[in-house]
Formats: structure tokens, sequence, C-alpha cells
């Protein structure tokens, strides 16, 4: 990247020829998603509600990870940015294992209306 300081300012301009990292291959991605996507409504059919709900989660995590990569360009960001989002992913596991108890400790008894 080239740096011109105007005026006390630093404005950054991108190199068009070593930065440019084209577009990806957007039918391939496109055929990907819609593949996962009738992979997860195949799996709830054909095995037991247990592994479906693994492996729709896998793919559901599979398809954000592929939007995330190709039409969001995170992939050229810093390995920082991916170490915060890991953080914020750790502590969302951890916030939903922790209340998970909680949720299925309701009786069915105290969930209905009086």
């Amino acid at each position: 990247m080239n740096t011109v300081i105007n005026n006390n300012e630093s404005v950054v301009f991108p190199d068009s020829e070593n930065e440019y990292h084209g577009h990806p291959h957007y039918t391939r991605i496109l055929i990907s998603l819609l593949a996962l996507l009738s992979l997860s409504l195949i799996v709830g059919y054909v095995f037991s509600p247990l592994w479906a709900i693994v492996l729709i989660f896998a793919t559901a995590i599979w398809k954000t990870a592929l939007v995330v990569r190709n039409f969001m360009h995170l992939k050229y960001e810093p390995l920082l940015l991916f170490i915060i989002v890991a953080t914020v992913l750790l502590i969302i596991f951890a916030f939903f294992f922790g209340v998970y108890p909680d949720i299925t400790a309701i009786t069915p008894e105290v969930a209905k209306p009086h």
C-alpha cells in the first residue's frame, strides 16, 4: 500500500497490482451451498434425531464458513480477526451449554398455561 501524507492526514491507497485477490467462483459456491442445503434436508429423514441435529449444525457451520470466506472476503484479513471471531464463538458455546441444563430442567407441567 502507498501512504500519502497530505495536510497532516494519512491516506492509504490500495495497490491494485499487488493486492487484488480476484473474485471467487460464485457458481461453485452457489452449487456447494445448494448441495449442503439438500444434505441437511435429507439428513433429517435418514438419520436418528440426535445425528440429524449434529449433521445439520455441522453443515450450517460449513455453509457459514463458505459465505464468510468468499462473500465477506475475510480469508484475506489478518489472523487477529480470526482469533477474535473464534473467541466470540467459544463464549457463545459456553453460554449455550451453561444455560442448556436450566432450559431442559423445566417440566411440562410448569410450562403449561394456568
